[in-house]
């Protein structure tokens, strides 16, 4: 059966080279969108708190946050396929940051179940954080650019937003 070139996707009939720049531009793609989303998260903090207008913008960025770091966590298996290691530590750092979004989300707003919901992601996300950083200071020359890029930009960052957001849900008095 013949198929047509336009109903065949370009990823299927292109070379590897051609497969290698559109992994690389989705990645890169994939990156802004969660940068876009981590900047959002601030506009709508800053007018949920001290312009006091309405929370639905901080709300629908950090539930967008959890689903873009979700959609990282199976990600991570897909395009880091040649080291086992950092696919999975890419995996269990996604994890912890979607449950430590969805946490910060659930007590800036007060929702029924944010104490539990903190209980159980705080561990979690201790824990991968730690191990992430170990890791980045160990084994940081071994491995290809890209794989340090994604540690670096898609994990460590948005860990330090989640740090900070977690700080100011109890210093803003959220818990």
């Amino acid at each position: 059966m013949m198929y047509s070139k336009f109903l065949t996707p370009a990823i299927f009939t292109a070379g590897e080279a051609d497969i290698r720049s559109h992994i690389r531009s989705f990645m890169a793609g994939y990156s802004k969108c969660i940068y876009l989303n981590l900047v959002l998260t601030g506009i709508g903090l800053y007018l949920q708190y001290f312009q006091q207008l309405t929370d639905k913008l901080f709300v629908f960025t950090l539930g967008s946050l959890g689903l873009l770091f979700l959609g990282q966590m199976l990600l991570s298996f897909s395009f880091m396929l040649k080291n086992l290691w950092v696919a999975l530590l890419g995996s269990f750092c996604s994890l912890a940051l979607a449950t430590g979004f969805t946490a910060v989300l659930f007590t800036f707003q007060g929702w029924w179940g944010a104490r539990i919901l903190l209980t159980l992601t705080a561990p979690l996300g201790v824990i991968t954080f730690l191990v992430l950083i170990g890791y980045l200071f160990t084994q940081r020359n071994q491995y290809h650019k890209r794989q340090n890029h994604f540690l670096f930009f898609n994990l460590l960052i948005p860990f330090a937003v989640l740090l900070l957001l977690s700080v100011m849900s109890f210093w803003l008095g959220g818990i």
